[in-house]
This record gives structure tokens, sequence and C-alpha cells, in this order.
């Protein structure tokens, strides 16, 4: 190409990247050498994504994948969902949450037919 600098990456590429391999924004700012606020403007639409991104991306991709491959491990992908929209929807499996102290109501220790207390003849 004559001139690099004048051509521009996909958003939509960039939010994959996001997704799939790293999970966060701060990951790949760290990965990038760029603020965090840079990464989410190029995610957003805000500003442009320059074109070197989502081929730096890629190219870290393929280059972990081979590493992994030359280990004898097999590269770990999720499958994803493409909405209409354009959105990646990744299946991960549901966190399960430690119930706090706080979150317990006051039924879940005396489970009392609500009826029953009703019909009862009042003092």
């Amino acid at each position: 190409m004559r001139y690099p600098n004048l051509r521009y990456g996909s958003p939509s590429e960039l939010a994959y990247y996001i997704t799939t391999d790293h999970g966060t924004v701060r990951d790949v700012a760290r990965r990038l050498r760029r603020d965090e606020r840079t990464v989410k403007d190029w995610a957003s639409g805000k500003t442009r994504v320059p074109w070197w991104v989502p081929e730096i991306m890629r190219l870290q991709r393929m280059e972990s994948d081979q590493q992994l491959r030359q280990m004898g491990i097999r590269p770990q992908r999720g499958l994803g969902v493409v909405t209409h929209e354009g959105q990646l929807e990744l299946r991960r499996p549901a966190e399960k949450k430690t119930p706090q102290i706080t979150d317990l109501r006051r039924d879940e220790f005396n489970p009392v037919d609500r009826v029953m207390l009703a019909a009862l003849p009042s003092r």
C-alpha cells in the first residue's frame, strides 16, 4: 500500500479480539502499549482504529497458537454467537457467586405459609 497511515482497522475486529483472546480492555491496552481510554475509544468507534492494531492482534494470536502447537498443546478457543447487530457474545459458563450473609432473606430461614398466618385469629 502506498500510504499505510491512511488505512484504518475495523472496530468490530478489535472488539472480537478483545472478547475472544484477552477478555478485558486493560489487558489489550497493556499488550498494545496504549492507554485504556485509547483502546476504549477505538472499540466504541469514537476514534478510528489504526491499521496496525488488528494486524498486531491477529499476528500475536497466530504466534501464540503456533507456540502452543510446538509444545503439543491444543489452543483453547471458545465458541461465540454473533447477533444480528454484529455483536459477539461468548458462551462462557456462568460464574457461581458465593452467597453472602446479606443476600439471605429472613423467609429462607423460617419458611411459613402466609395463608396459614392470615387464617389464625388475631388477639
